[in-house]
């Protein structure tokens, strides 16, 4: 017996196995092959709404003035047989169990039919198991920036922001008004899909509960909020409904959508297009009101335990509902007295006391009669309504007109040259509001939208460029727009200007200056003004309907002006074959500090933003040094990194109270979360570009000229370097931001002289002004200079900078005029380490003795500054550069000689014995004068000798001494700037590379020229140097010291004529 059950249980396993072996085998014949196309049927539902007062309610007490209670709507609670329902727009999406798209998105139908909330596709799907199925029905009015067809994942999907509001002249309003708009979406996860017999026909398995059985519930994505009220206080007339605190974007699944993309999306409140006439109550007596909304999750406030403490002031913020909150305010005036207004306030939650949570695929069906003005409950306040304009403009408006109201706004705030924004603030309660761009101050001609030089200022309700492009572009943007107002409104229309770069024909113009003038660069708070600039005007009209009728106006006059960006010179685009591709253009003063909004304060300074943290977006120490010298000679990719933060660093430590933390939103950080006062140095640069596109981002596409959108950026080092040295007699306000950080707390400015390591405010947490660069293509003639080339020289080959193409701050020193201006006679004298004076009474080895002789020496000179009043002889030396002059291809030693000697003739002591010459010197020796010339001012005279530069001899020896000099501060930048194309000439000029200090933090050691720090008392001892370092970093440094503290190497030039 024991053997036969032994038998039959062996007979059942083989059975079994066979049994599975068999439908194993047969599984992917009979289920298909993964990823196969099938076709299938695929149902899906509408689930009834769900009800809040379902939950809680209250009701409604006579002795409980002011209540708000939740009604039922019979009709709403069960499905209605034979009922049909339409769904618009209709997406299908599968997934694999990882989330990644399975196929491509399907735009299944345009129309659905749902008959009972229930109906039946016919679909292609691909074979797989454990997949979503995902659908999406738009609905007649929702749009999405995005293309659908372009998702790839689940996250993708459910973080998309869909767009159903609209704003209307500068008010807003739901797209969805009634049922038959509404966008729905809905998925199952677990699914299988599975081919049936030999035909390419399929099924559908549901493996979890998610969606019906059989089936797929596709959700409202909407909230819909109904209020039914009567108003019953005599005093008042209701004027208006508004609901406030509503998210203007929708999401497919709140619940899956990540934190940062509910977090950020924007508010809005809607208006409501209701009027309360007799004729317009229902049946019941009541009037109706009702808006399609976003969801909006505030929670639960546990302490709020009475319908009356339902409220938040927004007045003073008192009140414990949560200031996100959705809510109702209805609005009524005295009858007495039209501008005194009472408000009442409703929110909405899934009960009438302590819950906020607006949920989709819900409905809000709320009831009150408004029948007490009593302030002490705080769900009830006064309000005077006000009539106000407010925009900045360049001088104070004019206004006139019988209406009541103030125009006002800051003056002297122009437009920069980069792209602008700007809102016009409105303070209404009337029935007109009529804001127009006009070409005459008088403001009776419109500007012509179809007119280059009108149509740069354009009129927009978008609140920036992205909705601007979503909402219709250029059909949005205008000359004109009326609005009407009922209920008092604060409420904003938006001025765009379009870049101004160049004239109206696209041609790049250079003022016309005066060398003997001192020319301001946004100095003082003060915009550029040398640059040209364009006008257009606005006129503000609100007009508003008094007790008695009569209509009254006020009218505002605006001049609006806009800067042109200053051509700086060939240092845009990147360095190829010895000079810069393009053009650069710098802005016209530092925008952040004038105020544009009545109600946001000003932030006069802007901040590195990384403070404490090393980012190594602008060079990295270690890297190539070929890698770090493209990241220096152009500021662009650096302030793209700064500003899109790729590493997600903290951007605020230490400047918490100025700086959000910055919001990424997908990946990418949210375009619009700083204004122009609580941003930070490459944010700000990077947010004045436009989004072209409308995708929300600023897309940075280097290898793509035609759809790339980052244009206005920092500028690097060695542009600010090419700006300064093309200023001349212009004076720039200091420190400007650059594209640029020394280590984890350090980050340099730039300024008249201190364009490098070393400033007064060096820290990241220390202040800085903001001036954005631009780079703009130029014409071939504007090429042909501002390079490094090579020029044969009393038979030598030497590396030539060539400046000739500069737009300003260059001055042939080959000409009489020009010798005159740069050189002053001087008394030779012998060598001496001190510079003390030969006393033939004390004799001493080491002192100069007169050689009764005249020499010319390059004069001393220092650089202007924002003080500077009078141009001299000086600040003319320091200020311009040679149009061109070649370079010594080695260090200069203090002898004159290019190699060491132990004993040189030039530095013989009075006994006639040779001294050693060095290859570091003081600046006194470099610059061929005494040294007692470096504790002197530069008005006291000096005595020369002959070292330095004015004993050098060139090449071959072939020079006579004094025919090369020490580059200005000016040129020696250019020598730094250009050195690594210097090196490329090695080759044919010898050109040996200049001394590179190993690190990054230097201030010394470097090469000497003539530039003294300044005129003042103070720093009588100080000249300017500049170094260079192994990752090709840069450094101007106007305080090294002149006597033997800091000795440092030598560099000479020899100025070439024009022709």
């Amino acid at each position: 017996m024991k053997n036969r059950i032994t038998n039959i249980i062996i007979v059942m396993a083989i059975m079994a196995l066979t049994s599975c072996v068999r439908e194993e085998l047969l599984s992917s014949s009979r289920n298909g092959e993964e990823g196969e196309s099938v076709k299938v049927e695929l149902s899906f539902k509408i689930p009834p709404a769900s009800s809040p007062q379902e939950l809680q309610s209250r009701s409604m007490s006579t002795d409980n003035a002011f209540s708000v209670e939740f009604f039922k709507e019979a009709s709403l609670t069960k499905t209605r047989s034979g009922e049909v329902a339409e769904l618009y727009n209709l997406w299908l999406f599968q997934f694999h169990s990882d989330g990644s798209i399975h196929g491509s998105p399907q735009q299944v139908s345009d129309q659905v039919t749902m008959v009972n909330e229930m109906a039946l596709l016919n679909v292609t799907l691909r074979v797989g198991t454990d997949q979503t199925l995902y659908i999406v029905a738009l609905g007649k009015k929702v749009t999405v920036a995005s293309n659908l067809m372009e998702v790839r994942t689940i996250k993708e999907l459910e973080n998309l922001q869909l767009d159903y509001v609209d704003n209307r002249n500068g008010l807003y309003y739901s797209r969805i008004t009634n049922e038959s708009e509404i966008p729905y979406a809905g998925a199952a996860k677990g699914i299988s899909v599975n081919k049936t017999g030999n035909s390419d026909n399929g099924e559908i398995v549901y493996g979890t509960p998610d969606g019906f059985s059989g089936g797929i519930e596709v959700k409202r994505l909407v909230s819909r909020i109904t209020l039914k009220h009567k108003f019953d206080v005599t005093e008042n007339t209701l004027e208006g409904m508004r609901l406030l605190k509503v998210p203007t974007k929708l999401c497919i699944n709140p619940a899956s959508a990540d934190k940062d993309v509910i977090d950020n999306i924007p508010m809005a409140d809607l208006e409501s297009d209701n009027a309360f006439g007799d004729a317009d109550k229902d049946t019941d007596g009541f009037f109706t009101s009702q808006w399609y909304v976003a969801q909006n999750k505030q929670g639960t406030i546990s302490d709020i335990v009475s319908e009356r403490d339902r409220y938040r002031k927004v007045t003073d913020g008192s009140g414990k509902a949560p200031e996100a909150g959705t809510n109702i305010e209805a609005w009524s005036y005295s009858k007495s007295d039209r501008k005194l207004y009472t408000v009442h306030q409703i929110y909405v939650g899934n009960n009438n006391t302590n819950n906020f949570d607006v949920e989709i695929n819900s409905y809000y069906d709320l009831r009150t009669i408004i029948n007490s003005v009593d302030l002490n409950d705080g769900r009830i306040r006064s309000y005077t309504a006000v009539q106000k304009v407010y925009l900045s403009s360049s001088s104070y408006p004019t206004s006139s007109g019988s209406g009541t109201g103030t125009i006002t706004g800051k003056t002297n705030v122009y437009f920069d040259a980069h792209y602008g924004w700007r809102p016009v603030i409105i303070y209404a309660q009337g029935h007109k509001v009529t804001v127009g761009i006009y070409k005459d101050a008088q403001c009776t001609q419109l500007a012509n939208m179809n007119s280059a030089t009108e149509n740069w200022l354009q009129l927009s309700a978008y609140p920036n460029y992205t909705e601007v492009v979503r909402n219709g572009g250029a059909n949005v943007l205008t000359n004109q727009i009326e609005t009407n107002i009922f209920v008092p409104t604060r409420f904003k229309l938006y001025l765009y200007a379009d870049e101004y770069i160049t004239d109206e024909n696209g041609v790049i113009t250079d003022p016309e200056f005066d060398r003997n003038k001192v020319y301001n660069a946004a100095t003082n708070y003060l915009p550029t003004n040398f640059v040209s600039e364009r006008t257009l005007y606005v006129k503000v009209t609100t007009e508003d309907i008094t007790a008695e009728g009569t209509s009254q106006k006020r009218e505002g006059k605006y001049t609006i002006k806009q800067k042109q960006g200053h051509y700086v010179g060939l240092f845009g685009g990147e360095i190829e074959n010895g000079q810069y591709t393009e053009g650069l253009i710098i802005d016209a003063f530092n925008e952040n500090n004038f105020q544009i909004d009545d109600e946001i304060a000003t932030a006069f300074y802007m901040y590195s933003g990384y403070y404490n943290v090393m980012t190594n977006y602008v060079w990295k120490e270690g890297e190539d040094p070929e890698t770090n010298y493209r990241s220096f000679m152009n500021g662009k990719q650096a302030t793209f990194n700064l500003a899109t933060n790729p590493k997600n660093y903290v951007v605020n430590n230490g400047q918490e109270s100025i700086i959000p933390p910055m919001r990424k939103i997908n990946g990418n950080i949210d375009l619009y979360q700083y204004n122009y006062y609580n941003s930070f140095q490459a944010r700000f640069c990077h947010d004045l570009n436009r989004d072209k596109n409308g995708n929300g981002v600023i897309d940075y596409l280097p290898d793509d000229p035609e759809k790339n959108e980052f244009e206005w950026y920092l500028p690097s080092t060695y542009q600010a370097f090419g700006i300064l040295t093309s200023a001349g007699t212009i004076i720039y306000d200091a420190p400007n931001a650059l594209a640029l950080e020394r280590n984890a707390t350090l980050a340099t400015g730039w300024m008249m002289e201190g364009g490098g390591w070393y400033s007064s405010n060096t820290g990241k947490n220390s202040w800085k002004w903001v001036r954005c660069v631009r780079d703009i293509p130029v014409p071939p003639e504007r090429k042909t200079g501002t390079k490094v080339t090579t020029y044969i020289d009393n038979g030598d080959t030497y590396a030539l900078i060539d400046l000739s193409t500069l737009p300003y701050g260059i001055t042939d020193r080959t000409t009489a005029e020009g010798k005159t201006e740069l050189y002053e006679e001087l008394d030779l004298y012998s060598y001496s380490t001190k510079g003390t004076e030969y006393d033939p009474e004390n004799p001493q080895k080491d002192a100069s003795q007169p050689l009764g002789k005249k020499v010319f020496r390059g004069r001393k000179n220092y650089p202007p500054s924002k003080t500077t009043t009078t141009v001299t002889l000086q600040t003319l030396v320091s200020s311009f550069s040679s149009p061109r002059f070649i370079v010594s291809p080695t260090d200069v030693y203090n002898d004159g000689d290019t190699k060491s000697n132990s004993a040189s003739s030039i530095l013989q002591d009075t006994e006639g014995t040779p001294q050693s010459n060095s290859i570091t010197m003081t600046w006194a020796e470099a610059n061929g004068r005494l040294n007692t010339a470096n504790s002197q001012g530069w008005n006291i005279p000096s005595k020369a000798m002959n070292t330095g530069c004015y004993a050098y001899k060139g090449k071959s020896g072939k020079d006579e001494p004094g025919s090369w000099r020490v580059p200005n501060s000016r040129e020696l930048s250019m020598i730094l700037v250009f050195a690594h194309e210097l090196e490329r000439f090695s080759s044919e000029t010898g050109f040996q590379k200049l001394y590179e200090a190993k690190a990054a933090n230097y201030l010394s050691n470097g090469y000497w020229s003539s530039t003294e720090q300044s005129s003042t008392l103070y720093s009588l001892d100080k000249a300017t140097s500049g170094l260079i370092d192994v990752n090709y970093g840069l450094t101007i440094y106007e305080g090294a010291n002149k006597t033997s503290t800091d000795k440092n190497r030598l560099r000479c030039i020899k100025d070439i004529p024009l022709n």
